[in-house]
């Protein structure tokens, strides 16, 4: 069976045992946020003249006026300059978690978003408990690259409106294959571990083609194999990812597919290796919060690097938090050094837990756009955010 018919297999299997088991524990819980934001000013990138606003063209089809703020990367939730919107970043999901025995259970999550109009699978996987320190899984699961990737769309379970993207932006964000959990504690330290492999693909790539590109992607990540480590105690949780893998990329014109990534030369080049090494410290010492994250991403047969970078501090008082935050994107290009992107963004944040399970934010940000072409621009983007869970 391939890998990508592997969600539906899972599906179908989840659906077979739900109707022949005669106990199965069955459980759902859910999460939305429903968020407002508007581009308040802005220019064009620093450095590539033109005045705004401007027109930022991806495939045919999907146009942006600019200066333009990306607030999620990963569906293309983007608010343009001086519009009021609710739908780049609004959303629901709804997670069923199924326990057919002790040892096998099921989980399905699916999210509608404002961005895309559809509802995606996010989640579909089956577990064994081996034992209270070991779990196999086998399915669809989201890469566990950083901090908040589990729950990156649960809006409820940060600070912030959103997780910095700056960082939490990749084209890719999900696999489909097997991985091993591990679950224990060294003294005072809770210890978790995660292996994983598999590999994914993407027929017109949102992120690619919707940002990036003047045409549609494929794009597919395989030979993916990858790990981490989380240790926390009370105060303080440490954590370190790396995954490598193996990237093809085709641009899709009138049905003809062809290679768009260069090397040497301007040869066109595909099977471009891929490192991922990322770090997060985060400290909650009693009512102050620190949260840091940083990434490094190397594809070494195209000379091509990627930073990013995001710090947060911030003091709750009662039901109330205030947040600053600072991150940074940079990339490196010995093939294409006029075509590299960097930008960098600044917060203030607010959150008022107004019930247990609901909270109202409010967010200033401003980024800087440092890219070598005419991107996003820079802008000043405010948002409001209600966020609950259920």
């Amino acid at each position: 069976m391939r890998l990508k018919q592997l969600p539906l297999a899972i599906l179908a299997l989840f659906g077979t045992l739900a109707s022949t088991a005669q106990a199965v524990d069955t459980s759902f819980s859910g999460f939305a946020q429903v968020t407002v934001g508007r581009v308040l000013s802005g220019d064009p990138t620093t450095g590539q003249g033109g005045t705004a606003p401007y027109t930022l063209s991806t495939k045919p089809g999907v146009s942006y006026e600019c200066p333009c703020f990306v607030s999620n990367y990963e569906y293309a939730g983007v608010y343009k300059y001086h519009k009021t919107d609710l739908a780049p970043e609004s959303l629901a999901g709804v997670q069923g978690n199924f326990k057919f025995t002790p040892q096998i259970s099921a989980t399905v999550q699916l999210v509608a978003r404002g961005a895309d109009s559809s509802l995606n699978a996010d989640w579909a996987y089956a577990s064994y408990k081996i034992d209270d320190t070991w779990t196999v899984q086998l399915g669809r699961k989201r890469l566990p690259l950083y901090y908040y990737s589990d729950y990156m769309y649960v809006g409820y379970a940060y600070p912030w409106v959103r997780p910095s993207q700056d960082l939490y932006a990749w084209q890719i964000y999900s696999y489909d294959g097997a991985n091993v959990l591990y679950s224990g504690s060294v003294g005072d330290w809770n210890v978790n571990g995660n292996l994983w492999l598999g590999q994914r693909k993407t027929k017109d790539n949102t992120l690619l083609g919707n940002i990036y590109y003047s045409s549609k992607i494929d794009e597919s990540w395989k030979k993916m194999y990858g790990g981490y480590l989380d240790v926390s105690n009370d105060i303080v949780t440490a954590r370190g990812v790396y995954m490598h893998t193996v990237v093809e990329r085709f641009a899709v014109v009138n049905g003809v597919r062809s290679p768009v990534m260069t090397g040497a030369n301007g040869d066109f080049v595909n099977d471009v290796g891929q490192s991922f090494y990322g770090l997060s410290l985060n400290v909650d010492y009693k009512d102050w919060i620190l949260r840091s994250e940083l990434n490094y991403i190397d594809r070494p047969t195209v000379k091509n690097t990627y930073t990013a970078q995001s710090y947060s501090g911030g003091r709750k008082w009662g039901a109330h938090t205030v947040m600053l935050s600072w991150s940074q994107f940079r990339e490196r290009a010995a093939y294409w050094p006029t075509g590299t992107e960097k930008h960098s963004t600044k917060s203030l944040s607010y959150r008022w837990d107004f019930t247990s399970s609901q909270a109202f934010k409010l967010q200033y940000d401003r980024i800087k756009d440092e890219s070598k072409w005419l991107f996003t621009g820079n802008s000043d983007l405010l948002t409001a955010s209600w966020q609950t869970v259920f």
